[in-house]
């Protein structure tokens, strides 16, 4: 079936090119100067389609003047012509077979309104323009499909990558903010934006190295940088109400319905989203939500504690989010107001109720060696069946005073509210190296608790007359509190020891959290081009952790007896203090800075344990210099070298600090360590971008590294004769990883939008390993090629291709496994998603996904096809209303498998999914815009009759 799938697309996309080939026309001149009759390098020639003004092709003058538009269809057109300072050129023109190759001879461009038999416009924009630090994109220039969302608009975009959960890549690097016209949208959700919002009002697509707000005020380049989206709104759009409304139900009781409303004004926005379904689209990312440290999940169901990073790729087939089944329920509303040019006020409200059900099976093996430095191996399988279900409220604003030219205030407050309620039921069975059975047992989880997180941000920021000299101050807070009371019922079989080991516990646990502090900022010019910045800050830290642990009376019928050997009362008093002083100088091609900041770390722990009655108090000082260094240099505006180097501190948890065990999983007994220190880190990035203004070829490769002191990991403690491991947290040092990425965005036509983009990375990591006392290495080894390629058929079809392999092998250098030293893995995947308009207003869609795991144990190693497809109808006049018939996992062969390879143990999950439903919704969509109430006006000037993505349903793991 998958092999007569792929035929028919090969032969379907092998047809329509064929056609395509057979009506290609070709336009091609020269551009002078109409006064030096000089060659006219780099300037922009778009060939618009004359009934709708769409884009149908684009290039730029090579460097004596020439252009050529290739594959043209027959029709009529209107070529236009930009050059800065010159004006623009409107040309009629006509390919038909008479007139198959147009060649136009040279163009003269006029300056100040030289009028040479042509048409002055003022609208058009070329498709991509190159700035310093952005890439700006024309929204009209990239089709898309009426009623499209942002996110079909950002497939689209070169060098712009969207997985099936929404998460955005841009240039290689992970977004982690979308802006509406420079301005939040739901806080630091990307998904909220590009999920919700039509891309017919989105003027331009820029892609930002955004810079931080200390380095925008004063004009100083800091160094920090974060990989942003800004979507600007059209003018004719920034006034207006618009959204969509949806509710559809299918098969096996799944139902789905979501809206999105919004007012825009020209000084203000207000959006309201809400929604629902059990069908695992979440729309949205989640935050703040309660973990339970014996609620299931984790290594043989009881949850992994602190330290120990995983190494290797844990990969769910379908997106992460598709893992269980998944009801949710939202609702949020976000404001932005212009209050005159001094004040801008920015909030939003956002509230999410989660429940998941999840069943899993899991095959572990554990690695390790006996008295004699034997290497053995250990197995656990387990299944579990578990439900979390999770309600959060989160508040954030962003409130922006511009004092006067020379003075700022910022302030960003943010709440969050969270509740979770978490029951899980895990089944174990253990077994030695040579497959004998040493422990068999169950473990119940109930688990209930709160979480209050409060804080904010207070920036100040004041500029002298000379320029150049700046201060800031920026002051934080916060608090966190999580009260939670967790049930554990344990009962486990050790077959050599021949006994039972059973307990029935509840444990009452309290942490608050308090950190305050403020950062000093002061920058001095030193010449023309060399400015020096001192800054200063302190931290203080603040914990309490309490922990109570009651058995269960038979007798009585509750949990009275308390177990002081599994309670105590954890606080945690931590000052850091940090200074430094750098030197940055700023040319025309590039700028440099470098160094030195001096780190300042009091840590005071105190434990009071009831077993004893006694106080213990443990006190660590130290001391950590970090350079800092930055490189920057423009070959030219298009290409651009970054070099970054930093040293930061992590401080450790308080779980990792806490001295109590956590037993909530017999087989796997977490500790803490309250003589841990913090780890340091140092950071090496280099990153390399070129975009071509002529080809619209762009390259963007990356070169990351770090290195680790006092980094915190597991120390195992594995009994081979029961198979219980005790795990507690470690300073080592022998930690490094390195990453290379390059990825190149190839475009197959003069159409924008219709992209090859490909990525390979490369990367190894040397990790420390302590088992039994015995410290060991591990070197990890991962590849990764992907390829994807857009491509549209004029209004016809519209379809993407990709696939990816990922190769991991991981490497012991002190064998730990006699049987298998090394372990190797694949992972492949194949994904197309196309879609075809039909006549009255019909379309049909369709979207396969197949992932093959290779090189694991036996029972998973499948492999997953996933297939959905959909047919939908526009009703009503102006095409306000759509009808949607969907099928979900038609070939009934979705699965979910996942692999994590980490400190002394490799695991294999395979967790259930949701099963196939069809599914019949209804969508309404409102487009009212300056008294305009014409529905899907931009993908009607573009010529589509029909909707892709944005054109209601529900897509599992999608945005609906």
């Amino acid at each position: 079936m998958k092999k007569l799938l792929q035929l028919l697309l090969i032969l379907g996309l092998g047809m329509l090119h064929a056609q395509a080939q057979a009506q290609q026309g070709k336009i091609k001149g020269q551009l002078t100067d109409s006064t030096t009759r000089e060659a006219m390098p780099a300037a922009t020639v778009v060939l618009l389609n004359a009934k709708d003004s769409s884009v149908a092709s684009t290039t730029m003058t090579d460097t004596k003047g020439n252009f050529e538009l290739t594959s043209v269809a027959d029709g009529a057109y209107r070529l236009y012509v930009s050059f800065l300072g010159y004006k623009p050129l409107n040309k009629a023109l006509q390919v038909n077979p008479e007139h198959r190759e147009i060649a136009l001879g040279n163009i003269l461009m006029g300056h100040k309104g030289v009028d040479l038999n042509t048409v002055e416009i003022i609208d058009e924009k070329p498709p991509i323009v190159v700035k310093k630090d952005t890439l700006e994109f024309n929204a009209d220039a990239f089709k898309t499909r009426e009623n499209a969302v942002v996110e079909d608009l950002l497939k689209k975009l070169p060098g712009v990558t969207v997985d099936k959960d929404g998460a955005i890549t841009a240039q290689g690097e992970t977004v982690t903010k979308v802006l509406v016209d420079g301005k939040p949208f739901f806080g630091n959700d990307p998904k909220l934006a590009t999920k919700n919002l039509p891309a017919n009002i989105i003027d331009k697509v820029q892609l930002i190295d955004k810079k931080s707000d200390q380095a925008q005020f004063t004009g100083i380049d800091d160094g920090q940088t974060e990989k942003t989206i800004n979507i600007t709104i059209k003018k004719d759009k920034k006034k207006g109400m618009f959204g969509r409304a949806t509710a559809g139900y299918g098969t096996d009781d799944r139902y789905g319905m979501s809206l999105s409303l919004n007012r825009f004004r020209e000084n203000q926005q207000m959006s309201l989203l809400g929604g629902g379904n059990n069908v695992n689209n979440m729309g949205y990312t989640q935050q703040d939500q309660m973990s339970f440290s014996s609620a299931g999940g984790g290594r043989g169901g009881g949850g992994r504690g602190g330290g120990g990073g995983m190494r290797g790729v844990s990969m769910n087939q379908g997106g992460g989010n598709n893992a269980g089944i998944t009801r949710n329920w939202n609702t949020g509303l976000n404001f932005n107001q212009d209050f005159g040019k001094k004040l801008i006020v920015n909030g939003s409200y956002f509230f999410n109720d989660t429940k998941k059900d999840v069943e899993q099976k899991q095959e572990t093996q554990s690695f390790a060696q006996d008295i004699d430095k034997n290497p053995t191996t250990n197995y656990t399988n387990s299944d579990s069946k578990s439900q979390t279900d999770n309600s959060n409220n989160r508040f954030a604003a962003r409130i922006e005073y511009t004092i006067d030219s020379m003075h700022s205030l910022i302030f960003s407050p943010s709440l969050s509210l969270t509740n979770g309620n978490s029951y899980s039921v895990t089944n174990n069975v253990s077994l030695n190296t040579t497959r004998d059975t040493i422990n068999k047992g169950v473990t119940v989880n109930d688990g209930a608790g709160n979480n209050t997180n409060i804080g904010g941000s207070l920036l100040f920021r004041k500029r002298f007359k000379k320029q150049g000299r700046s201060l800031s101050a920026n002051f934080n807070y916060s608090n966190s509190n999580n009260d939670q009371q967790n049930y554990v019922k344990s009962s486990f079989f050790y077959f050599k020891e021949d006994s039972l080991n059973a307990f029935n516990q509840r444990n009452q646990i309290n942490t608050d959290s308090r950190n305050e502090g403020v950062n000093l900022t002061y920058t001095e010019p030193v010449g023309r081009d060399r400015y020096l910045e001192a800054n200063y800050g302190v931290t203080k830290y603040n914990s309490t952790s309490t922990k109570y642990t009651y058995d269960y009376d038979d007798g009585k019928g509750e949990y009275n007896i308390m177990n002081d050997s599994l309670s105590n009362i954890f606080s945690n008093s931590t000052l850091n203090q940090q200074a430094g002083l750098s030197l940055r100088t700023t040319k025309l091609k590039y700028d440099y800075s470098f160094g030195l900041n001096v780190l300042f770390n009091h840590l005071d722990n105190t434990t009071h344990s009831f077993l004893t009655g006694k106080d213990t108090l443990i006190q660590q000082r130290t001391v950590n210099f970090a350079p800092q260094a930055s490189f920057n240099y423009m070959f030219s505006k298009s290409k651009r070298l970054r070099i970054n180097y930093n040293g930061s501190t992590q401080q450790p948890t308080v779980q990792q600090l806490a001295p109590v065990p956590d037993n909530s999983n017999q087989l796997y007994v977490q500790l803490g360590n309250p003589d841990l220190k913090p780890s340091f880190n140092n950071n090496l990035n280099i990153n390399f971008n070129q975009f071509n203004n002529i080809t619209f070829r762009g390259m963007f490769a990356s070169l990351n590294g770090s290195y680790s002191i006092n980094k915190i990991i597991n120390a195992t403690t594995l009994d081979n004769t029961t198979g219980k491991q005790t795990v507690r947290p470690v300073n080592v040092n022998g930690f490094y990883n390195l990453r290379g990425m390059v990825h190149n965005s190839i475009p197959l036509s003069k159409t924008p939008g219709q992209n090859l983009n490909t990525g390979t990375t490369v990367g190894y990591s040397r990790d420390v390993i302590m088992v039994n006392g015995n410290t060991s290495y591990s070197g990890t080894l991962q590849l990764s090629q992907s390829a994807n390629v857009n491509y549209m058929y004029k209004e016809l079809l519209d379809v993407s291709v990709g696939g990816s392999v990922n190769y991991n092998a991981v490497h012991y250098t002190q064998a730990t496994n006699a049987n298998q030293t090394d372990t190797r893995y694949l992972d492949y995947n194949i994904n197309t998603d196309f879609n075809i308009n039909l006549p009255l207003g019909f379309m049909i869609g369709s979207d396969i996904t197949c992932t093959m795991n290779r090189g694991r144990p036996v029972g998973y190693n499948l492999t997953s096809t996933m297939w959905n497809a959909n047919v939908s109808k526009y009703v009503f006049p102006k095409k306000q209303g759509m009808i949607k018939v969907q099928g979900f996992d038609l070939l009934r062969q979705y699965v979910s498998i996942s692999r994590s390879v980490a400190d002394n143990y490799i695991q294999d999950t395979q967790s259930n999914v949701l099963q196939q439903y069809f599914m019949v919704s209804f969508t309404y969509f409102l487009n009212r815009f300056g008294g305009n109430t014409k529905g899907g006006e931009r993908g009607n000037r573009m010529g589509f009759p029909g909707g892709r993505g944005g054109g209601g349903g529900f897509r599992p793991g999608r945005g609906f």
